[in-house]
């Protein structure tokens, strides 16, 4: 029972009447096709032109997902999965969950817009405007798009449908915002949906006689305790309005009533399969027009989940969409397209030009599984991992830094304790801390070599669990059990080089590893669906990095300085290529992070002094090839680019201050995060504890820093944490995520300074931080530190030797 149903119903009208409205309703498309085609601008054919591209029919809906979709209660939708193109929908608009109004606003706008929070959370129940008004809560709308940060244009696609005159027809409130002009005026006729699917049938069938764009709102489905209400802006329909309508579930034209103690909700089946027979009609009335009919849920139904798509007919390009998957340019990902996409499509399937303010991509068909079963079963087994990342996600990040908070407090204590690390104890307890930061320095790319095996599909937790373990578990005893286990970097070194190489082979074979990881990109949240995520990009850039310091330190040791310097340079260039090239990394924010640390890492590895001309030259190079990656993937086709295209086609747009204010939202709304707070404030804390000792203010206290010997055996080491440290901060400044940068690469590259400090200690027992005892220049092949501890003299620290003078001259 929908909630309406405790009002007293008026009787409904003689079943002529909604003849009548047909017959009315094609009267009026007609006359506002002839008008439309009158002026200087009515250079489009009309639909019965031969040379005109094939009707199109938007059936919008909300709320409606692939496991909704039954052989028995959903037949239409069951039909159209065998024989078209399907897929799943990102339906996020600007908040985490999306509402009716906000997915209709997107179609109208081409780009994310939401309508007004409600005080009490709600969504906004949608009203049909009356003929020749503009759409109840237009007001609300351009508020909302003056106010949001994506420059997004109310009444874009009705804009460009009257400019080319395309004659279009709108059924039900949400067809009414998508038609809408830049006025709230929808710029075809818009009518109420009718009460029955035959009588909806009719409407669709007489439109597409008169219209080359039919757009009906097919009704929603809304979880238990999210039901829609009225807003001041959503007038409810006057006595005697649109009651000819019964009330069904699903239907947007309901009243709410007056309390919550009488609201009966209908359940989810009775709205889908109210849906569902209003699709059956609308397929029905195009058995003989040939048009294309696209199927897509823009919203959610209370908490986000990915969305249910569908096509049929002829696909923008020549193309059809027939048993196959849906994929567009803005996801570049087999099944998965944005609701944003359903404006650039449209537009491309009535022959139009896409404008630039628009975010999405026309919707292709892409080669899938072979049958219908298995497509569907591939979207929902997407939709299923999409669902658990996310509910994992937290818990997962919870528990990195709790543990990593753990490490931090036990390297502040144990690698500064008084005294000889030949004690049985602090021996022991060495071990561990050496051990447990590998580990740590291990799980995050663990969590993405996770996504190897479809840990979802059965007891997810466990089995993500189990997997992060065992992959940490590997990891920590390919870097124990090595030659370069006498190295002081050598495990850091392959846990840092394993995570680099993990993260750089997916960008390149298609960031399957990266989408749906918990540090990686969720499809949910729609912020990114190929290329490099933040988090990635953050750990990429600390683990080359620390591999580059590494890789130098042993090439210097050798007298080999030139070749050091190549290899740091080019480990940076290999970086920053796979990081910002369209279609690999596609990171905007990466490449002047990481030219900036391997710039300056360069300059010391190869002796020469790094000087603030070098710095500010580097940067305008960095700049440079950002703007380059940019304008090339411009100067695609907009339905094939990249992000940075997209960004580079907004800043000549004047768009740029738009993307500088939404950036700076983030950055204000993400430091407030607990996690990377602790991350990002305690690893800044235990590098300064470890570099400067625990009283760096004291005269003469630096040769008591736990890292003085660490220094003498890796000169290099500080340059590398300088790097890092510059990667990492310029990172947070460009990218939008803020903190999240630079607390993600702490979570791989302080665990490595820890497993490096606590391998020294164990190396050379008589070294006491305290009193400054240090080890030998040469001391990088220490001995190993899992065998008994033996005395050896130990030669007194000194001053931190050159890498200018340390080694040997090439």
């Amino acid at each position: 029972m929908s909630p309406s149903a405790t009002h007293a119903r008026p009787p409904r009208r003689p079943a002529r009447a909604a003849r009548a409205a047909a017959v009315g309703l094609a009267v009026l498309a007609g006359l506002a096709g002839l008008t439309l085609g009158a002026g200087p601008a009515a250079g489009a054919d009309g639909p019965g032109d031969p040379a005109a591209p094939p009707p199109v029919i938007l059936v919008g809906v909300t709320g409606l997902r692939w496991d909704d979709v039954q052989t028995l209660s959903t037949p239409a939708l069951w039909d159209l999965s065998r024989s078209g193109a399907v897929g799943l929908v990102a339906a996020r608009s600007v908040a985490s969950t999306a509402c009716p109004a906000d997915g209709w606003l997107g179609v109208s706008a081409g780009a994310r817009l939401a309508d007004l929070d409600a005080e009490d959370g709600s969504c906004r129940t949608l009203r049909t405007p009356a003929e020749g008004a503009a759409v109840p809560g237009w007001d609300d709308y351009l508020v909302a798009a003056a106010d949001q940060p994506y420059g997004a244009r109310p009444g874009l696609l009705g804009e460009a449908l009257a400019a080319a005159g395309v004659a279009a027809t709108g059924i039900g409130p949400g067809a009414g915002i998508a038609l809408a002009g830049p006025d709230g005026v929808p710029v075809g006729p818009v009518v109420p949906r009718p009460g029955s699917a035959r009588e909806l049938g009719q409407v669709v069938r007489e439109a597409l006689r008169t219209s080359s764009l039919v757009v009906v709102d097919a009704g929603t489905v809304r979880d238990t305790g999210h039901a829609t209400r009225d807003r001041a802006g959503s007038t409810p329909p006057e006595p005697g309005e649109d009651e000819d309508t019964p009330l069904l579930p699903g239907d947007d034209d309901q009243r709410d009533p007056s309390g919550v103690d009488v609201i009966v909700e209908p359940t989810r089946a009775e709205q889908v399969r109210a849906i569902d027979e209003r699709l059956d009609a609308v397929v029905r009335a195009n058995r003989t027009t040939g048009a294309t009919v696209l199927v897509v849920s823009l919203a959610d139904s209370g908490r986000a989940r990915l969305q249910l798509a569908a096509a049929t007919g002829p696909a923008p390009g020549g193309g059809e969409y027939a048993r196959s998957l849906l994929t567009s340019g803005s996801t570049q990902q087999a099944g998965v397209v944005q609701a944003t996409d359903v404006t650039s499509t449209l537009l491309a399937l009535l022959g139009l030009e896409t404008p630039d303010a628009s975010a999405g991509a026309p919707l292709v068909p892409t080669r899938g599984p072979d049958t219908a079963t298995a497509r569907v079963a591939r979207l929902i087994d997407i939709a299923t991992e999409a669902r658990q990342v996310v509910r994992l996600s937290g818990s997962y990040l919870t528990r990195l830094v709790v543990a990593q908070a753990f490490l931090f407090v036990a390297a502040a204590i144990l690698l500064t304790v008084r005294g000889r690390a030949d004690r049985p104890w602090l021996r022991r307890s060495l071990h561990v801390l050496r051990v447990a930061a590998l580990a740590l320095g291990a799980a995050p790319v663990a969590s993405f070599l996770a996504g190897l095996l479809p840990w979802w599909r059965s007891s997810p937790t466990l089995w993500f669990w189990a997997l992060v373990l065992g992959w940490t578990a590997v990891i920590t005893v390919v870097a124990l059990c090595g030659p370069w286990r006498r190295h002081l970097l050598g495990p850091a070194g392959v846990v840092a080089g394993i995570t680099v190489v993990v993260l750089l082979a997916d960008a390149v074979t298609g960031s399957t590893l990266v989408v749906d990881a918990p540090m990686g990109a969720h499809r949910i949240q729609a912020a990114r669906f190929y290329g490099m995520s933040n988090q990635a990009f953050a750990l990429v850039a600390a683990g080359s990095l620390v591999v580059a310091t590494a890789v130098a330190q042993a090439l210097v040791e050798r007298g080999r300085r030139a070749l050091a310097t190549a290899a740091v340079a080019g480990i940076g260039l290999v970086t920053t290529v796979i990081n910002g090239t369209p279609g690999l990394g596609s990171d905007f924010g990466g490449p002047p992070a990481i030219i900036l640390g391997f710039a300056v890492l360069t300059l010391v590895v190869s002796g020469r002094r790094v000087r603030w001309r070098t710095l500010l030259l580097v940067v305008a190079v960095a700049a440079a090839i950002v703007v380059g990656f940019s304008w090339l993937d411009w100067l695609r086709p907009p339905g094939e680019r990249t992000h940075l295209g997209r960004f580079f086609a907004t800043v000549i747009d004047g768009g740029l201050w738009q993307v500088v204010a939404r950036k700076a939202s983030v950055h204000l709304r993400v430091i407030t995060y607990w996690r990377y707070v602790v991350l990002a404030l305690g690893g800044t804390l235990i590098t300064a504890l470890v570099l400067l000792g625990p009283w760096p203010w004291r005269r003469g206290r630096r040769a008591a820093a736990p890292l003085s010997g660490l220094e003498r055996a890796t000169p290099l080491l500080r340059a590398g944490i300088g790097a890092a440290g510059l990667a990492l901060g310029v990172g947070f400044l460009i990218n939008d995520s803020g903190i999240v940068v630079p607390a993600t690469g702490i979570a791989l590259g302080v665990p490595c300074l820890v497993a490096a400090a606590a391998q020294l200690r164990l190396a050379y027992p008589g070294a006491d931080p305290r009193d400054g005892d240090g080890v030998a220049p040469d001391a990088d092949r220490a001995p190993d530190p899992d065998a008994d501890p033996a005395p050896a003299a130990q030669e007194p620290a000194g001053d931190l030797v050159s890498p200018r003078t340390d080694a040997a001259p090439d």
